[in-house]
């Protein structure tokens, strides 16, 4: 399969999910809490190249993939997320200047559940959240505990894993994760006409 197909695979994916999410948040009021950012900062949230290969096509479209690599491999003075911005920019949805191709745990986090002992789902929201927003966090547990739909976190690495086994099973530092998802497409692309980049207005 080649990268264009497997960024639409993924890409595929992520507009399954959003729909979920949508549903999901619609139904119980759950959220973040405005201009907070908290998982962003974390410097151990892991995740696969896979998810980050939209972003790395991305960027490959815009004639940056190449000074991203270089960045991420020469600045390792941080763990940081490289897409975060330290303030909000007017009209901007949170703290990820790349917010459209931001990977699946980004999507994830805070508004699904995961499988526990006996194959109970149970919330997996965060600290702020649950602090801030009691009555949703109850709402979606109860939507949980129902049966009801929601995004189960081992469902959408399951359905990215079967796009490319490889890319899609071991998780890394998300610095680390987009680092590779760049040395993939532009392993991909030495060798072969690239995509169009995007013109600048």
């Amino acid at each position: 399969m080649s990268i264009y197909l497997k960024v639409r695979a993924v890409d595929r994916v992520f507009y399954q999910l959003e729909k979920e999410l949508g549903s999901f948040q619609k139904s119980t009021g759950l959220g973040c809490v405005v201009n907070c950012g908290n998982c962003c900062l974390k410097p151990d949230i892991n995740a696969t190249a896979l998810e980050f290969l939209p972003l790395a096509y991305h960027l490959l479209k815009d004639g940056k993939a190449e000074e991203w690599l270089q960045l991420l491999q020469n600045n390792t003075s941080t763990t940081l997320c490289p897409v975060l911005n330290t303030v909000i920019a007017p009209g901007a949805k949170g703290f990820c200047s790349e917010y459209a191709y931001r990977g699946l745990i980004c999507r994830l986090f805070g508004f699904s559940a995961m499988l526990h002992k006996n194959n109970t789902p149970t919330l997996v929201t965060c600290k702020p959240i649950k602090e801030q927003k009691p009555q949703a966090v109850a709402a979606a547990e109860i939507h949980i505990a129902s049966k009801n739909n929601y995004p189960l976190i081992s469902n959408y690495y399951m359905q990215l894993r079967s796009i490319d086994e490889s890319l899609g099973a071991e998780l890394f530092p998300i610095r680390i994760a987009i680092a590779k998802a760049l040395e993939v497409v532009l392993g991909y692309y030495a060798y072969r006409r690239p995509p169009r980049l995007k013109k600048v207005a």
